[in-house]
């Protein structure tokens, strides 16, 4: 009888056990992983491109990432699995265990878990190979605010495909940036990487911060909470299912894999997490109908019905710009074209759906704030009443990477979407929804109230937002 194979178990970093081995091991193997020849693809650096780098000439499979799309997920997950095995390699050769796993960072699990791990915060003098320089006094173990280590939104999205629910919209391979971000890609992937800021705040350095990897793992970890829950289901669609991707594996020879090879991690590919299920999200509204099946071919009248086209309900008639401080922006509402939605965008219709929409936004570097997005904040809201009106987060990661891509990518403006339609029946319930115009503000996180509009704090590199709009189905 053949022996049962290996489950490597990711275990939650901030609950190690005081005794545990797993960091030593993980720091012995990025020094030695730092100290490989550059060229060698089991190096840091090498892999660290293999997500982005500004370095050129390009070497093979550098500049690799997926985000804004329905592959950003199943593009990490593959990379994290090798880089994972080239660690667990370097343990092994360094008189460590064979089973090493990559352990995750739970931010949302509890307020003192929100915080960077020591091991990655104590310089050592310079010696510490998990240090990175970071933002908002996080290496002097400030919390992640509370507003974006959440995934509670992006759980309770029971569709995976489209902008707005769990995974992402649909985007040809091609490109590593796009702008159809998954709920889970905007929070708390973006924003996290935001907050973090120097290295982990911008792609082209971002897996060169050893938090990345531990970063990663928890995203990882609630791609395989969302899809087990009951209704939850991964893309069928063969261009998800089949699109290969190439890395490279701990001996450096290139391997593929394909996201089919990728949705049952402990039976393909051999690792659990220990915590599988987080905390769960609060009632969702209610069910979408589902969603039908692109399909590949051409029209077939037997075939499913097309999704529900979004229609414009009004837009934002002026540019924003955000550097650091509150801004708001008024959204007139088109009522001509929400008449036949009835009461405040069709509150009585269970089946209708509200959506806001921030896009083309522009700067030319990630400032390293992320924002809480509020509509009809009340003015001096404390921050218990103003979590009533946040509806979602802006952060800015790869904007730089938007605005200037790699070879033949076209620039573009990042976008991101989120369903207000819980906050609009609630207003309305309230009567306290103006059928005429919404107030859309954006508000750093983690400076909520009046260290927000301080006139005294530096500005942030401007970030421009060209247009704020509402739409329905």
């Amino acid at each position: 009888m053949s022996p049962q194979p290996v489950v490597h178990v990711r275990r939650n970093v901030w609950t190690l056990p005081e005794d545990d081995l797993t960091l030593a091991h993980y720091a012995a193997a990025v020094t030695e992983m730092k100290g490989r020849d550059a060229d060698d693809p089991t190096s840091w650096a090498y892999q660290a491109a293999i997500h982005g780098t500004a370095a050129t000439p390009p070497k093979p499979l550098w500049n690799s990432c997926k985000h804004g799309s329905w592959y950003f997920l199943s593009w990490h997950r593959m990379y994290l699995w090798y880089f994972e095995r080239i660690v667990r390699a370097a343990v092994v050769d360094l008189g460590g265990p064979a089973d090493w796993a990559l352990p995750f960072w739970d931010y949302d699990a509890d307020p003192s878990q929100a915080r960077i791990p020591p091991a990655f915060r104590e310089q050592e003098g310079g010696a510490n190979p998990l240090f990175a320089e970071r933002a908002h006094r996080l290496n002097l173990g400030e919390p992640l605010p509370f507003e974006i280590t959440s995934p509670a939104y992006a759980l309770g999205r029971t569709q995976f495909v489209g902008e707005a629910e769990f995974g992402g919209g649909i985007t040809p391979d091609g490109d590593a940036f796009w702008n159809r971000d998954g709920a889970v890609e905007s929070s708390p992937h973006n924003d996290v990487h935001s907050y973090i800021g120097r290295w982990m705040g911008r792609t082209d350095t971002a897996a060169l911060d050893p938090v990345f990897w531990l970063h990663h793992a928890n995203i990882d970890r609630l791609w395989f909470a969302w899809a087990s829950r009951p209704g939850h289901d991964n893309p069928t669609d063969p261009r998800w299912i089949t699109q290969e991707y190439r890395f490279f594996d701990a001996d450096g020879s290139e391997r593929r894999l394909a996201a089919s090879a990728v949705v049952d991690i402990a039976g393909q590919l051999g690792y659990t997490y220990e915590s599988a299920v987080p905390v769960p999200p609060p009632p969702p509204a209610p069910p979408l109908p589902p969603v039908p099946e692109v399909s590949m071919s051409g029209p077939n009248e037997s075939g499913p019905t097309p999704p529900k086209r979004r229609e414009m309900a009004g837009a934002s008639q002026e540019t924003v710009q955000l550097v650091g401080r509150a801004a708001s922006v008024t959204v007139p509402i088109d009522q001509r074209t929400t008449r036949s939605l009835g009461t405040a965008l069709g509150v009585p219709d269970v089946d209708r759906r509200v959506y806001l929409n921030v896009e083309d936004i522009e700067g030319e570097q990630n400032p390293d704030t992320v924002y809480g997005i509020y509509v009809n904040l009340p003015e001096g809201a404390p921050r218990e009443l103003a979590e009533r009106h946040r509806v979602g987060n802006l952060s800015f990661f790869g904007i730089e990477r938007a605005q200037d891509p790699r070879g033949d990518e076209h620039p573009h403006g990042l976008r991101v979407t989120v369903e207000i339609t819980p906050l609009v029946r609630r207003l309305v319930a309230e009567n306290a929804w103006d059928d005429r115009a919404l107030l859309v503000t954006f508000l750093p996180l983690g400076a909520f109230g009046p260290a927000a509009a301080d006139d005294a704090q530096p500005e942030d590199p401007p970030v421009e937002i060209g247009r704020v709009s509402l739409g329905y189905t």
